[in-house]
């Protein structure tokens, strides 16, 4: 909490202007994703009261997929949004598909903990409180499974996507300034 309450605060009090705002975006996905994933779904996933009823089920990997990809994926992207345009010598990028890249892997993986963690909420009904076993269990979240293969398709298109981008990163076009003429005058 206190890494979001920090990038918030960080936001408000900036003094310069934020040249490539890409690799702010994803400094703010890591500090929320990796809240959510490690901080919120962690804790509570440790608690011996849900932990007991839910150890190993697909509620673990609905937590390992969020606090993943928040602590250690959209992490190194920042880091290399940050150099590569250092690397290259370019001062301001062209971000646009590296936006693209990150809301196709963001959207992909919010579906992916979502549909995970219905999956293992379901999971742990029918195995721990209905008693019935393993494979009874996985046929009633065949359809859970199913949209998790579809949202890790698009990830791994995001991710593609923005593996092109930091690779052949290019200069934005700036606009050039028009110089402001005197009128003539008529005196």
């Amino acid at each position: 909490i206190l890494m979001l309450l920090d990038t918030m605060h960080h936001v408000k009090k900036r003094q310069k202007a934020i040249l490539n705002p890409l690799t702010w975006t994803y400094a703010v996905g890591c500090a929320i994703f990796h809240l959510i994933g490690a901080g919120v779904f962690g804790f509570a996933h440790t608690l011996p009261q849900i932990n007991y009823y839910t150890h190993g089920s697909q509620i673990t990997v609905s937590h390992g997929h969020l606090a993943f990809f928040g602590a250690y994926a959209l992490l190194n992207l920042t880091i290399f949004y940050f150099a590569m345009p250092q690397i290259k010598g370019i001062a301001v990028y062209d971000d646009r598909r590296g936006r693209i890249g990150f809301w196709t892997m963001t959207i992909a993986m919010i579906v992916m903990g979502l549909t995970f963690g219905v999956a293992g909420v379901l999971q742990t009904y029918i195995e721990r409180v209905l008693g019935m076993g393993y494979m009874t269990a996985q046929s009633y979240m065949r359809l859970w499974m199913g949209v998790t293969l579809v949202a890790g398709i698009f990830f791994l298109g995001g991710l593609l996507f923005t593996v092109k981008d930091l690779l052949s990163l290019r200069p934005a076009r700036i606009p050039e300034r028009t110089t402001y003429q005197k009128p003539p005058s008529f005196s």
